[in-house]
């Protein structure tokens, strides 16, 4: 490893190509230090490659149904991501200039897929069946986020745009999944809408964004729907209960819009209308703050972005300075306290896993009563089908009666998927997030062992696992009589008087009904008892592993430091001094990234 000149880091401001040149250097002592497969090193890499590209990303943020989605395509210019009147984004689409149009899809399995089409509704389309709720539920589908490559001059010159899920709605797994966005935002456009101005939800949201972004842009969507005297208290109590939470200026500008009427004008090409809806406005700021301060802010965010990386992998060698200074009777004795701290551990996530099983046999014992129910009401409400049938017999009577039984089939068990998955979906969420939280305190006993003893604090990351159908139920929908099946009964029907003969058919009929339902409601118990235990099991999983990252770290610098300690050939001064110039170099490269490149942070006047 080639040692930094740590002095001319430090004395001289950074431009971007010694920015650049600085987080490469980063990477090598990342590298050389903990690894290159270690995730801080992933990261330095991935900050690196967005600066080269100037990749300044503008997350489009607010509560659902404020019309962020709209307002994007407003901005664009055309009606390229779905709309409509309930939550329906559910993935992160990162919008990028590209002169023809084009759509990629990535899995969270490291799959993609590409897709292109010659109009705006082709495009809209494609989209509507990876990003909405309603064609792909809680992301059945394992998309892990959209790209759309697109013309627009909002997009010029390496800005990308982010539509990202709506917060507060009842799926929550779309909140968990806007909040996993927050860390990759520069900037951010935070969207509310007339009524109601502002709510405690989107509040909360603001604070998690304020240490995440540079740059906050507000906007008050749909001001169609108010006269002058209400846009003016509108905005008027939304300035002041942002200058209150001191998340703005007094005087910082707040932009009201009409994204549905600018969507029209932009699709018109009519000026005035677009000026109209307010949108001209937001525009040009954006392209002014773009044009005088987006370098600035996208060297500000990677700054920090960085500066974060890089105190961490400090901290990891510092843990292997101490451990390796520490007399080895002392790290002897470190070594088994902090045994005894995994010993604990360990006991408390099998605690867990227990309470984890138990909420899953909960789940599975409230499907089996849903189930239940959901058998006697299809079967009530298929007899009055049959019986409607049988009150209006003619001479296809039977075979109407099949049809209208097997309509009212798709009809009752498609709605019940959707009811059960939502229901089920929303419940494994808020049961997965209440052991997230034992999970976090028990990393949290983690971390405050290791700083008892090394004075060293680790912040590793969290991710919820979703809820989704390992596998589609399918609906039998086939005819409940056949000419391929000898129906012997009817041949004795046809000595018997009308009256017995309808009756005798009806009970046939039925009986056949109540096996479609059997069948049709084990299909759909099977298909959402598997996705629970998919999910289960990979939540158990991600707790374990969750719980091993976070002791890794600690346990393996102690148990390095003790092995090279007990190898008498092994001399402790120059890996000392190797992990000394390490942790100078990467402090001294966090002091450069962090030193402003101008004396003056003055934002441009023209803003």
């Amino acid at each position: 490893m080639t040692s930094l000149d740590t002095a001319r880091i430090e004395d001289k401001p950074l431009h971007s190509d010694a920015l650049i040149d600085a987080l490469d250097r980063a990477g090598s002592v990342v590298d050389s230090s903990i690894g290159a497969d270690s995730a801080l090193h992933t990261r330095l890499v991935a900050l690196r490659d967005r600066l080269q590209q100037q990749r300044l990303q503008i997350a489009v943020l607010g509560q659902f149904k404020r019309g962020k989605s709209t307002f994007v395509n407003a901005l664009l210019g055309a009606a390229v991501l779905p709309t409509g009147v309930v939550p329906l984004t559910a993935i992160p689409t990162f919008i990028s200039w590209r002169d023809e149009p084009l759509i990629r899809v990535r899995y969270a399995d490291g799959r993609t897929e590409q897709f292109t089409a010659g109009s705006a509704d082709g495009l809209g389309e494609i989209m509507f069946r990876f990003v909405t709720e309603e064609a792909n539920p809680t992301n059945r589908l394992g998309v892990e986020r959209v790209e759309l490559f697109y013309p627009a001059s909002i997009l010029a010159g390496g800005t990308v745009l982010i539509d990202t899920p709506g917060i507060g709605s009842t799926l929550t797994h779309n909140t968990e999944t806007a909040l996993r966005v927050l860390p990759e935002c520069d900037a951010s456009l935070f969207i509310v809408s007339a009524d109601p101005p502002i709510t405690e939800v989107e509040l909360d949201y603001l604070r998690r964004l304020k240490a995440r972004t540079g740059r906050t842009f507000f906007v008050v969507n749909k001001i169609d729907y108010l006269n002058a005297d209400e846009r003016r208290a509108s905005i008027d109590f939304l300035r002041k209960t942002l200058t209150d939470a001191a998340f703005v200026e007094p005087t910082a500008p707040i932009f009201a819009v009409s994204a549905r009427s600018g969507l029209s004008a932009r699709q018109g090409r009519d000026r005035d209308a677009w000026k109209q809806s307010g949108m001209a406005d937001i525009e040009s700021h954006l392209l002014r703050y773009l044009a005088a301060e987006k370098t600035q802010s996208l060297r500000d965010a990677i700054r920090q972005k960085a500066a974060d990386i890089l105190a961490q992998a400090g901290s990891e060698i510092e843990l292997q300075t101490k451990a390796l200074k520490m007399p080895i009777e002392q790290l002897q004795q470190k070594s088994s306290a902090f045994a005894r701290t995994l010993d604990s551990i360990a006991a408390q996530l099998l605690t867990v896993g227990d309470l984890l099983a138990g909420d899953r046999r909960r789940l599975a014992g409230e499907l089996e009563s849903k189930i239940q129910a959901l058998r006697m009401d299809a079967a009530s409400r298929l007899r009055a089908v049959i019986d409607d049938g049988l009150a209006h017999a003619d001479r296809a009577w039977e075979e109407k009666v099949q049809f209208g039984v097997a309509a009212a089939i798709e009809d009752i068990f498609g709605a019940a998927r959707k009811r059960f998955v939502d229901a089920f979906a929303r419940q494994a969420g808020d049961v997965l997030s209440d052991h997230w939280r034992r999970i976090d305190a028990l990393v949290e006993e983690v971390r405050r062992a290791a700083s008892e003893m090394f004075d060293v604090r680790f912040t590793p990351q969290r991710e919820v696992e979703r809820f989704h159908l390992t596998q589609e139920p399918y609906w039998v929908t086939e005819r409940i009589a056949t000419a391929l099946i000898p129906d012997f009964g009817r041949l004795i029907d046809r000595f018997l008087p009308a009256a017995v003969r309808r009756h005798r058919r009806r009970a046939r009929i039925i009986e056949r009904t109540d096996e479609l339902i059997v069948r049709n409601a084990e299909s759909l118990r099977w298909a959402i008892l598997r996705g629970l235990d998919e999910t289960f099991r990979a939540a158990s999983t991600q707790f374990e592993e969750r719980l091993s990252d976070a002791t890794a770290a600690t346990k393996g610098v102690i148990e390095d430091a003790l092995a090279r300690r007990r190898d008498r050939a092994f001399a402790s001064e120059p890996a000392l001094e190797r992990l000394g110039r390490s942790g100078a170099a990467l402090a001294a490269v966090r002091r450069a990234i962090l030193k402003p490149d101008r004396p003056s942070q003055e934002k441009a006047a023209v803003l």
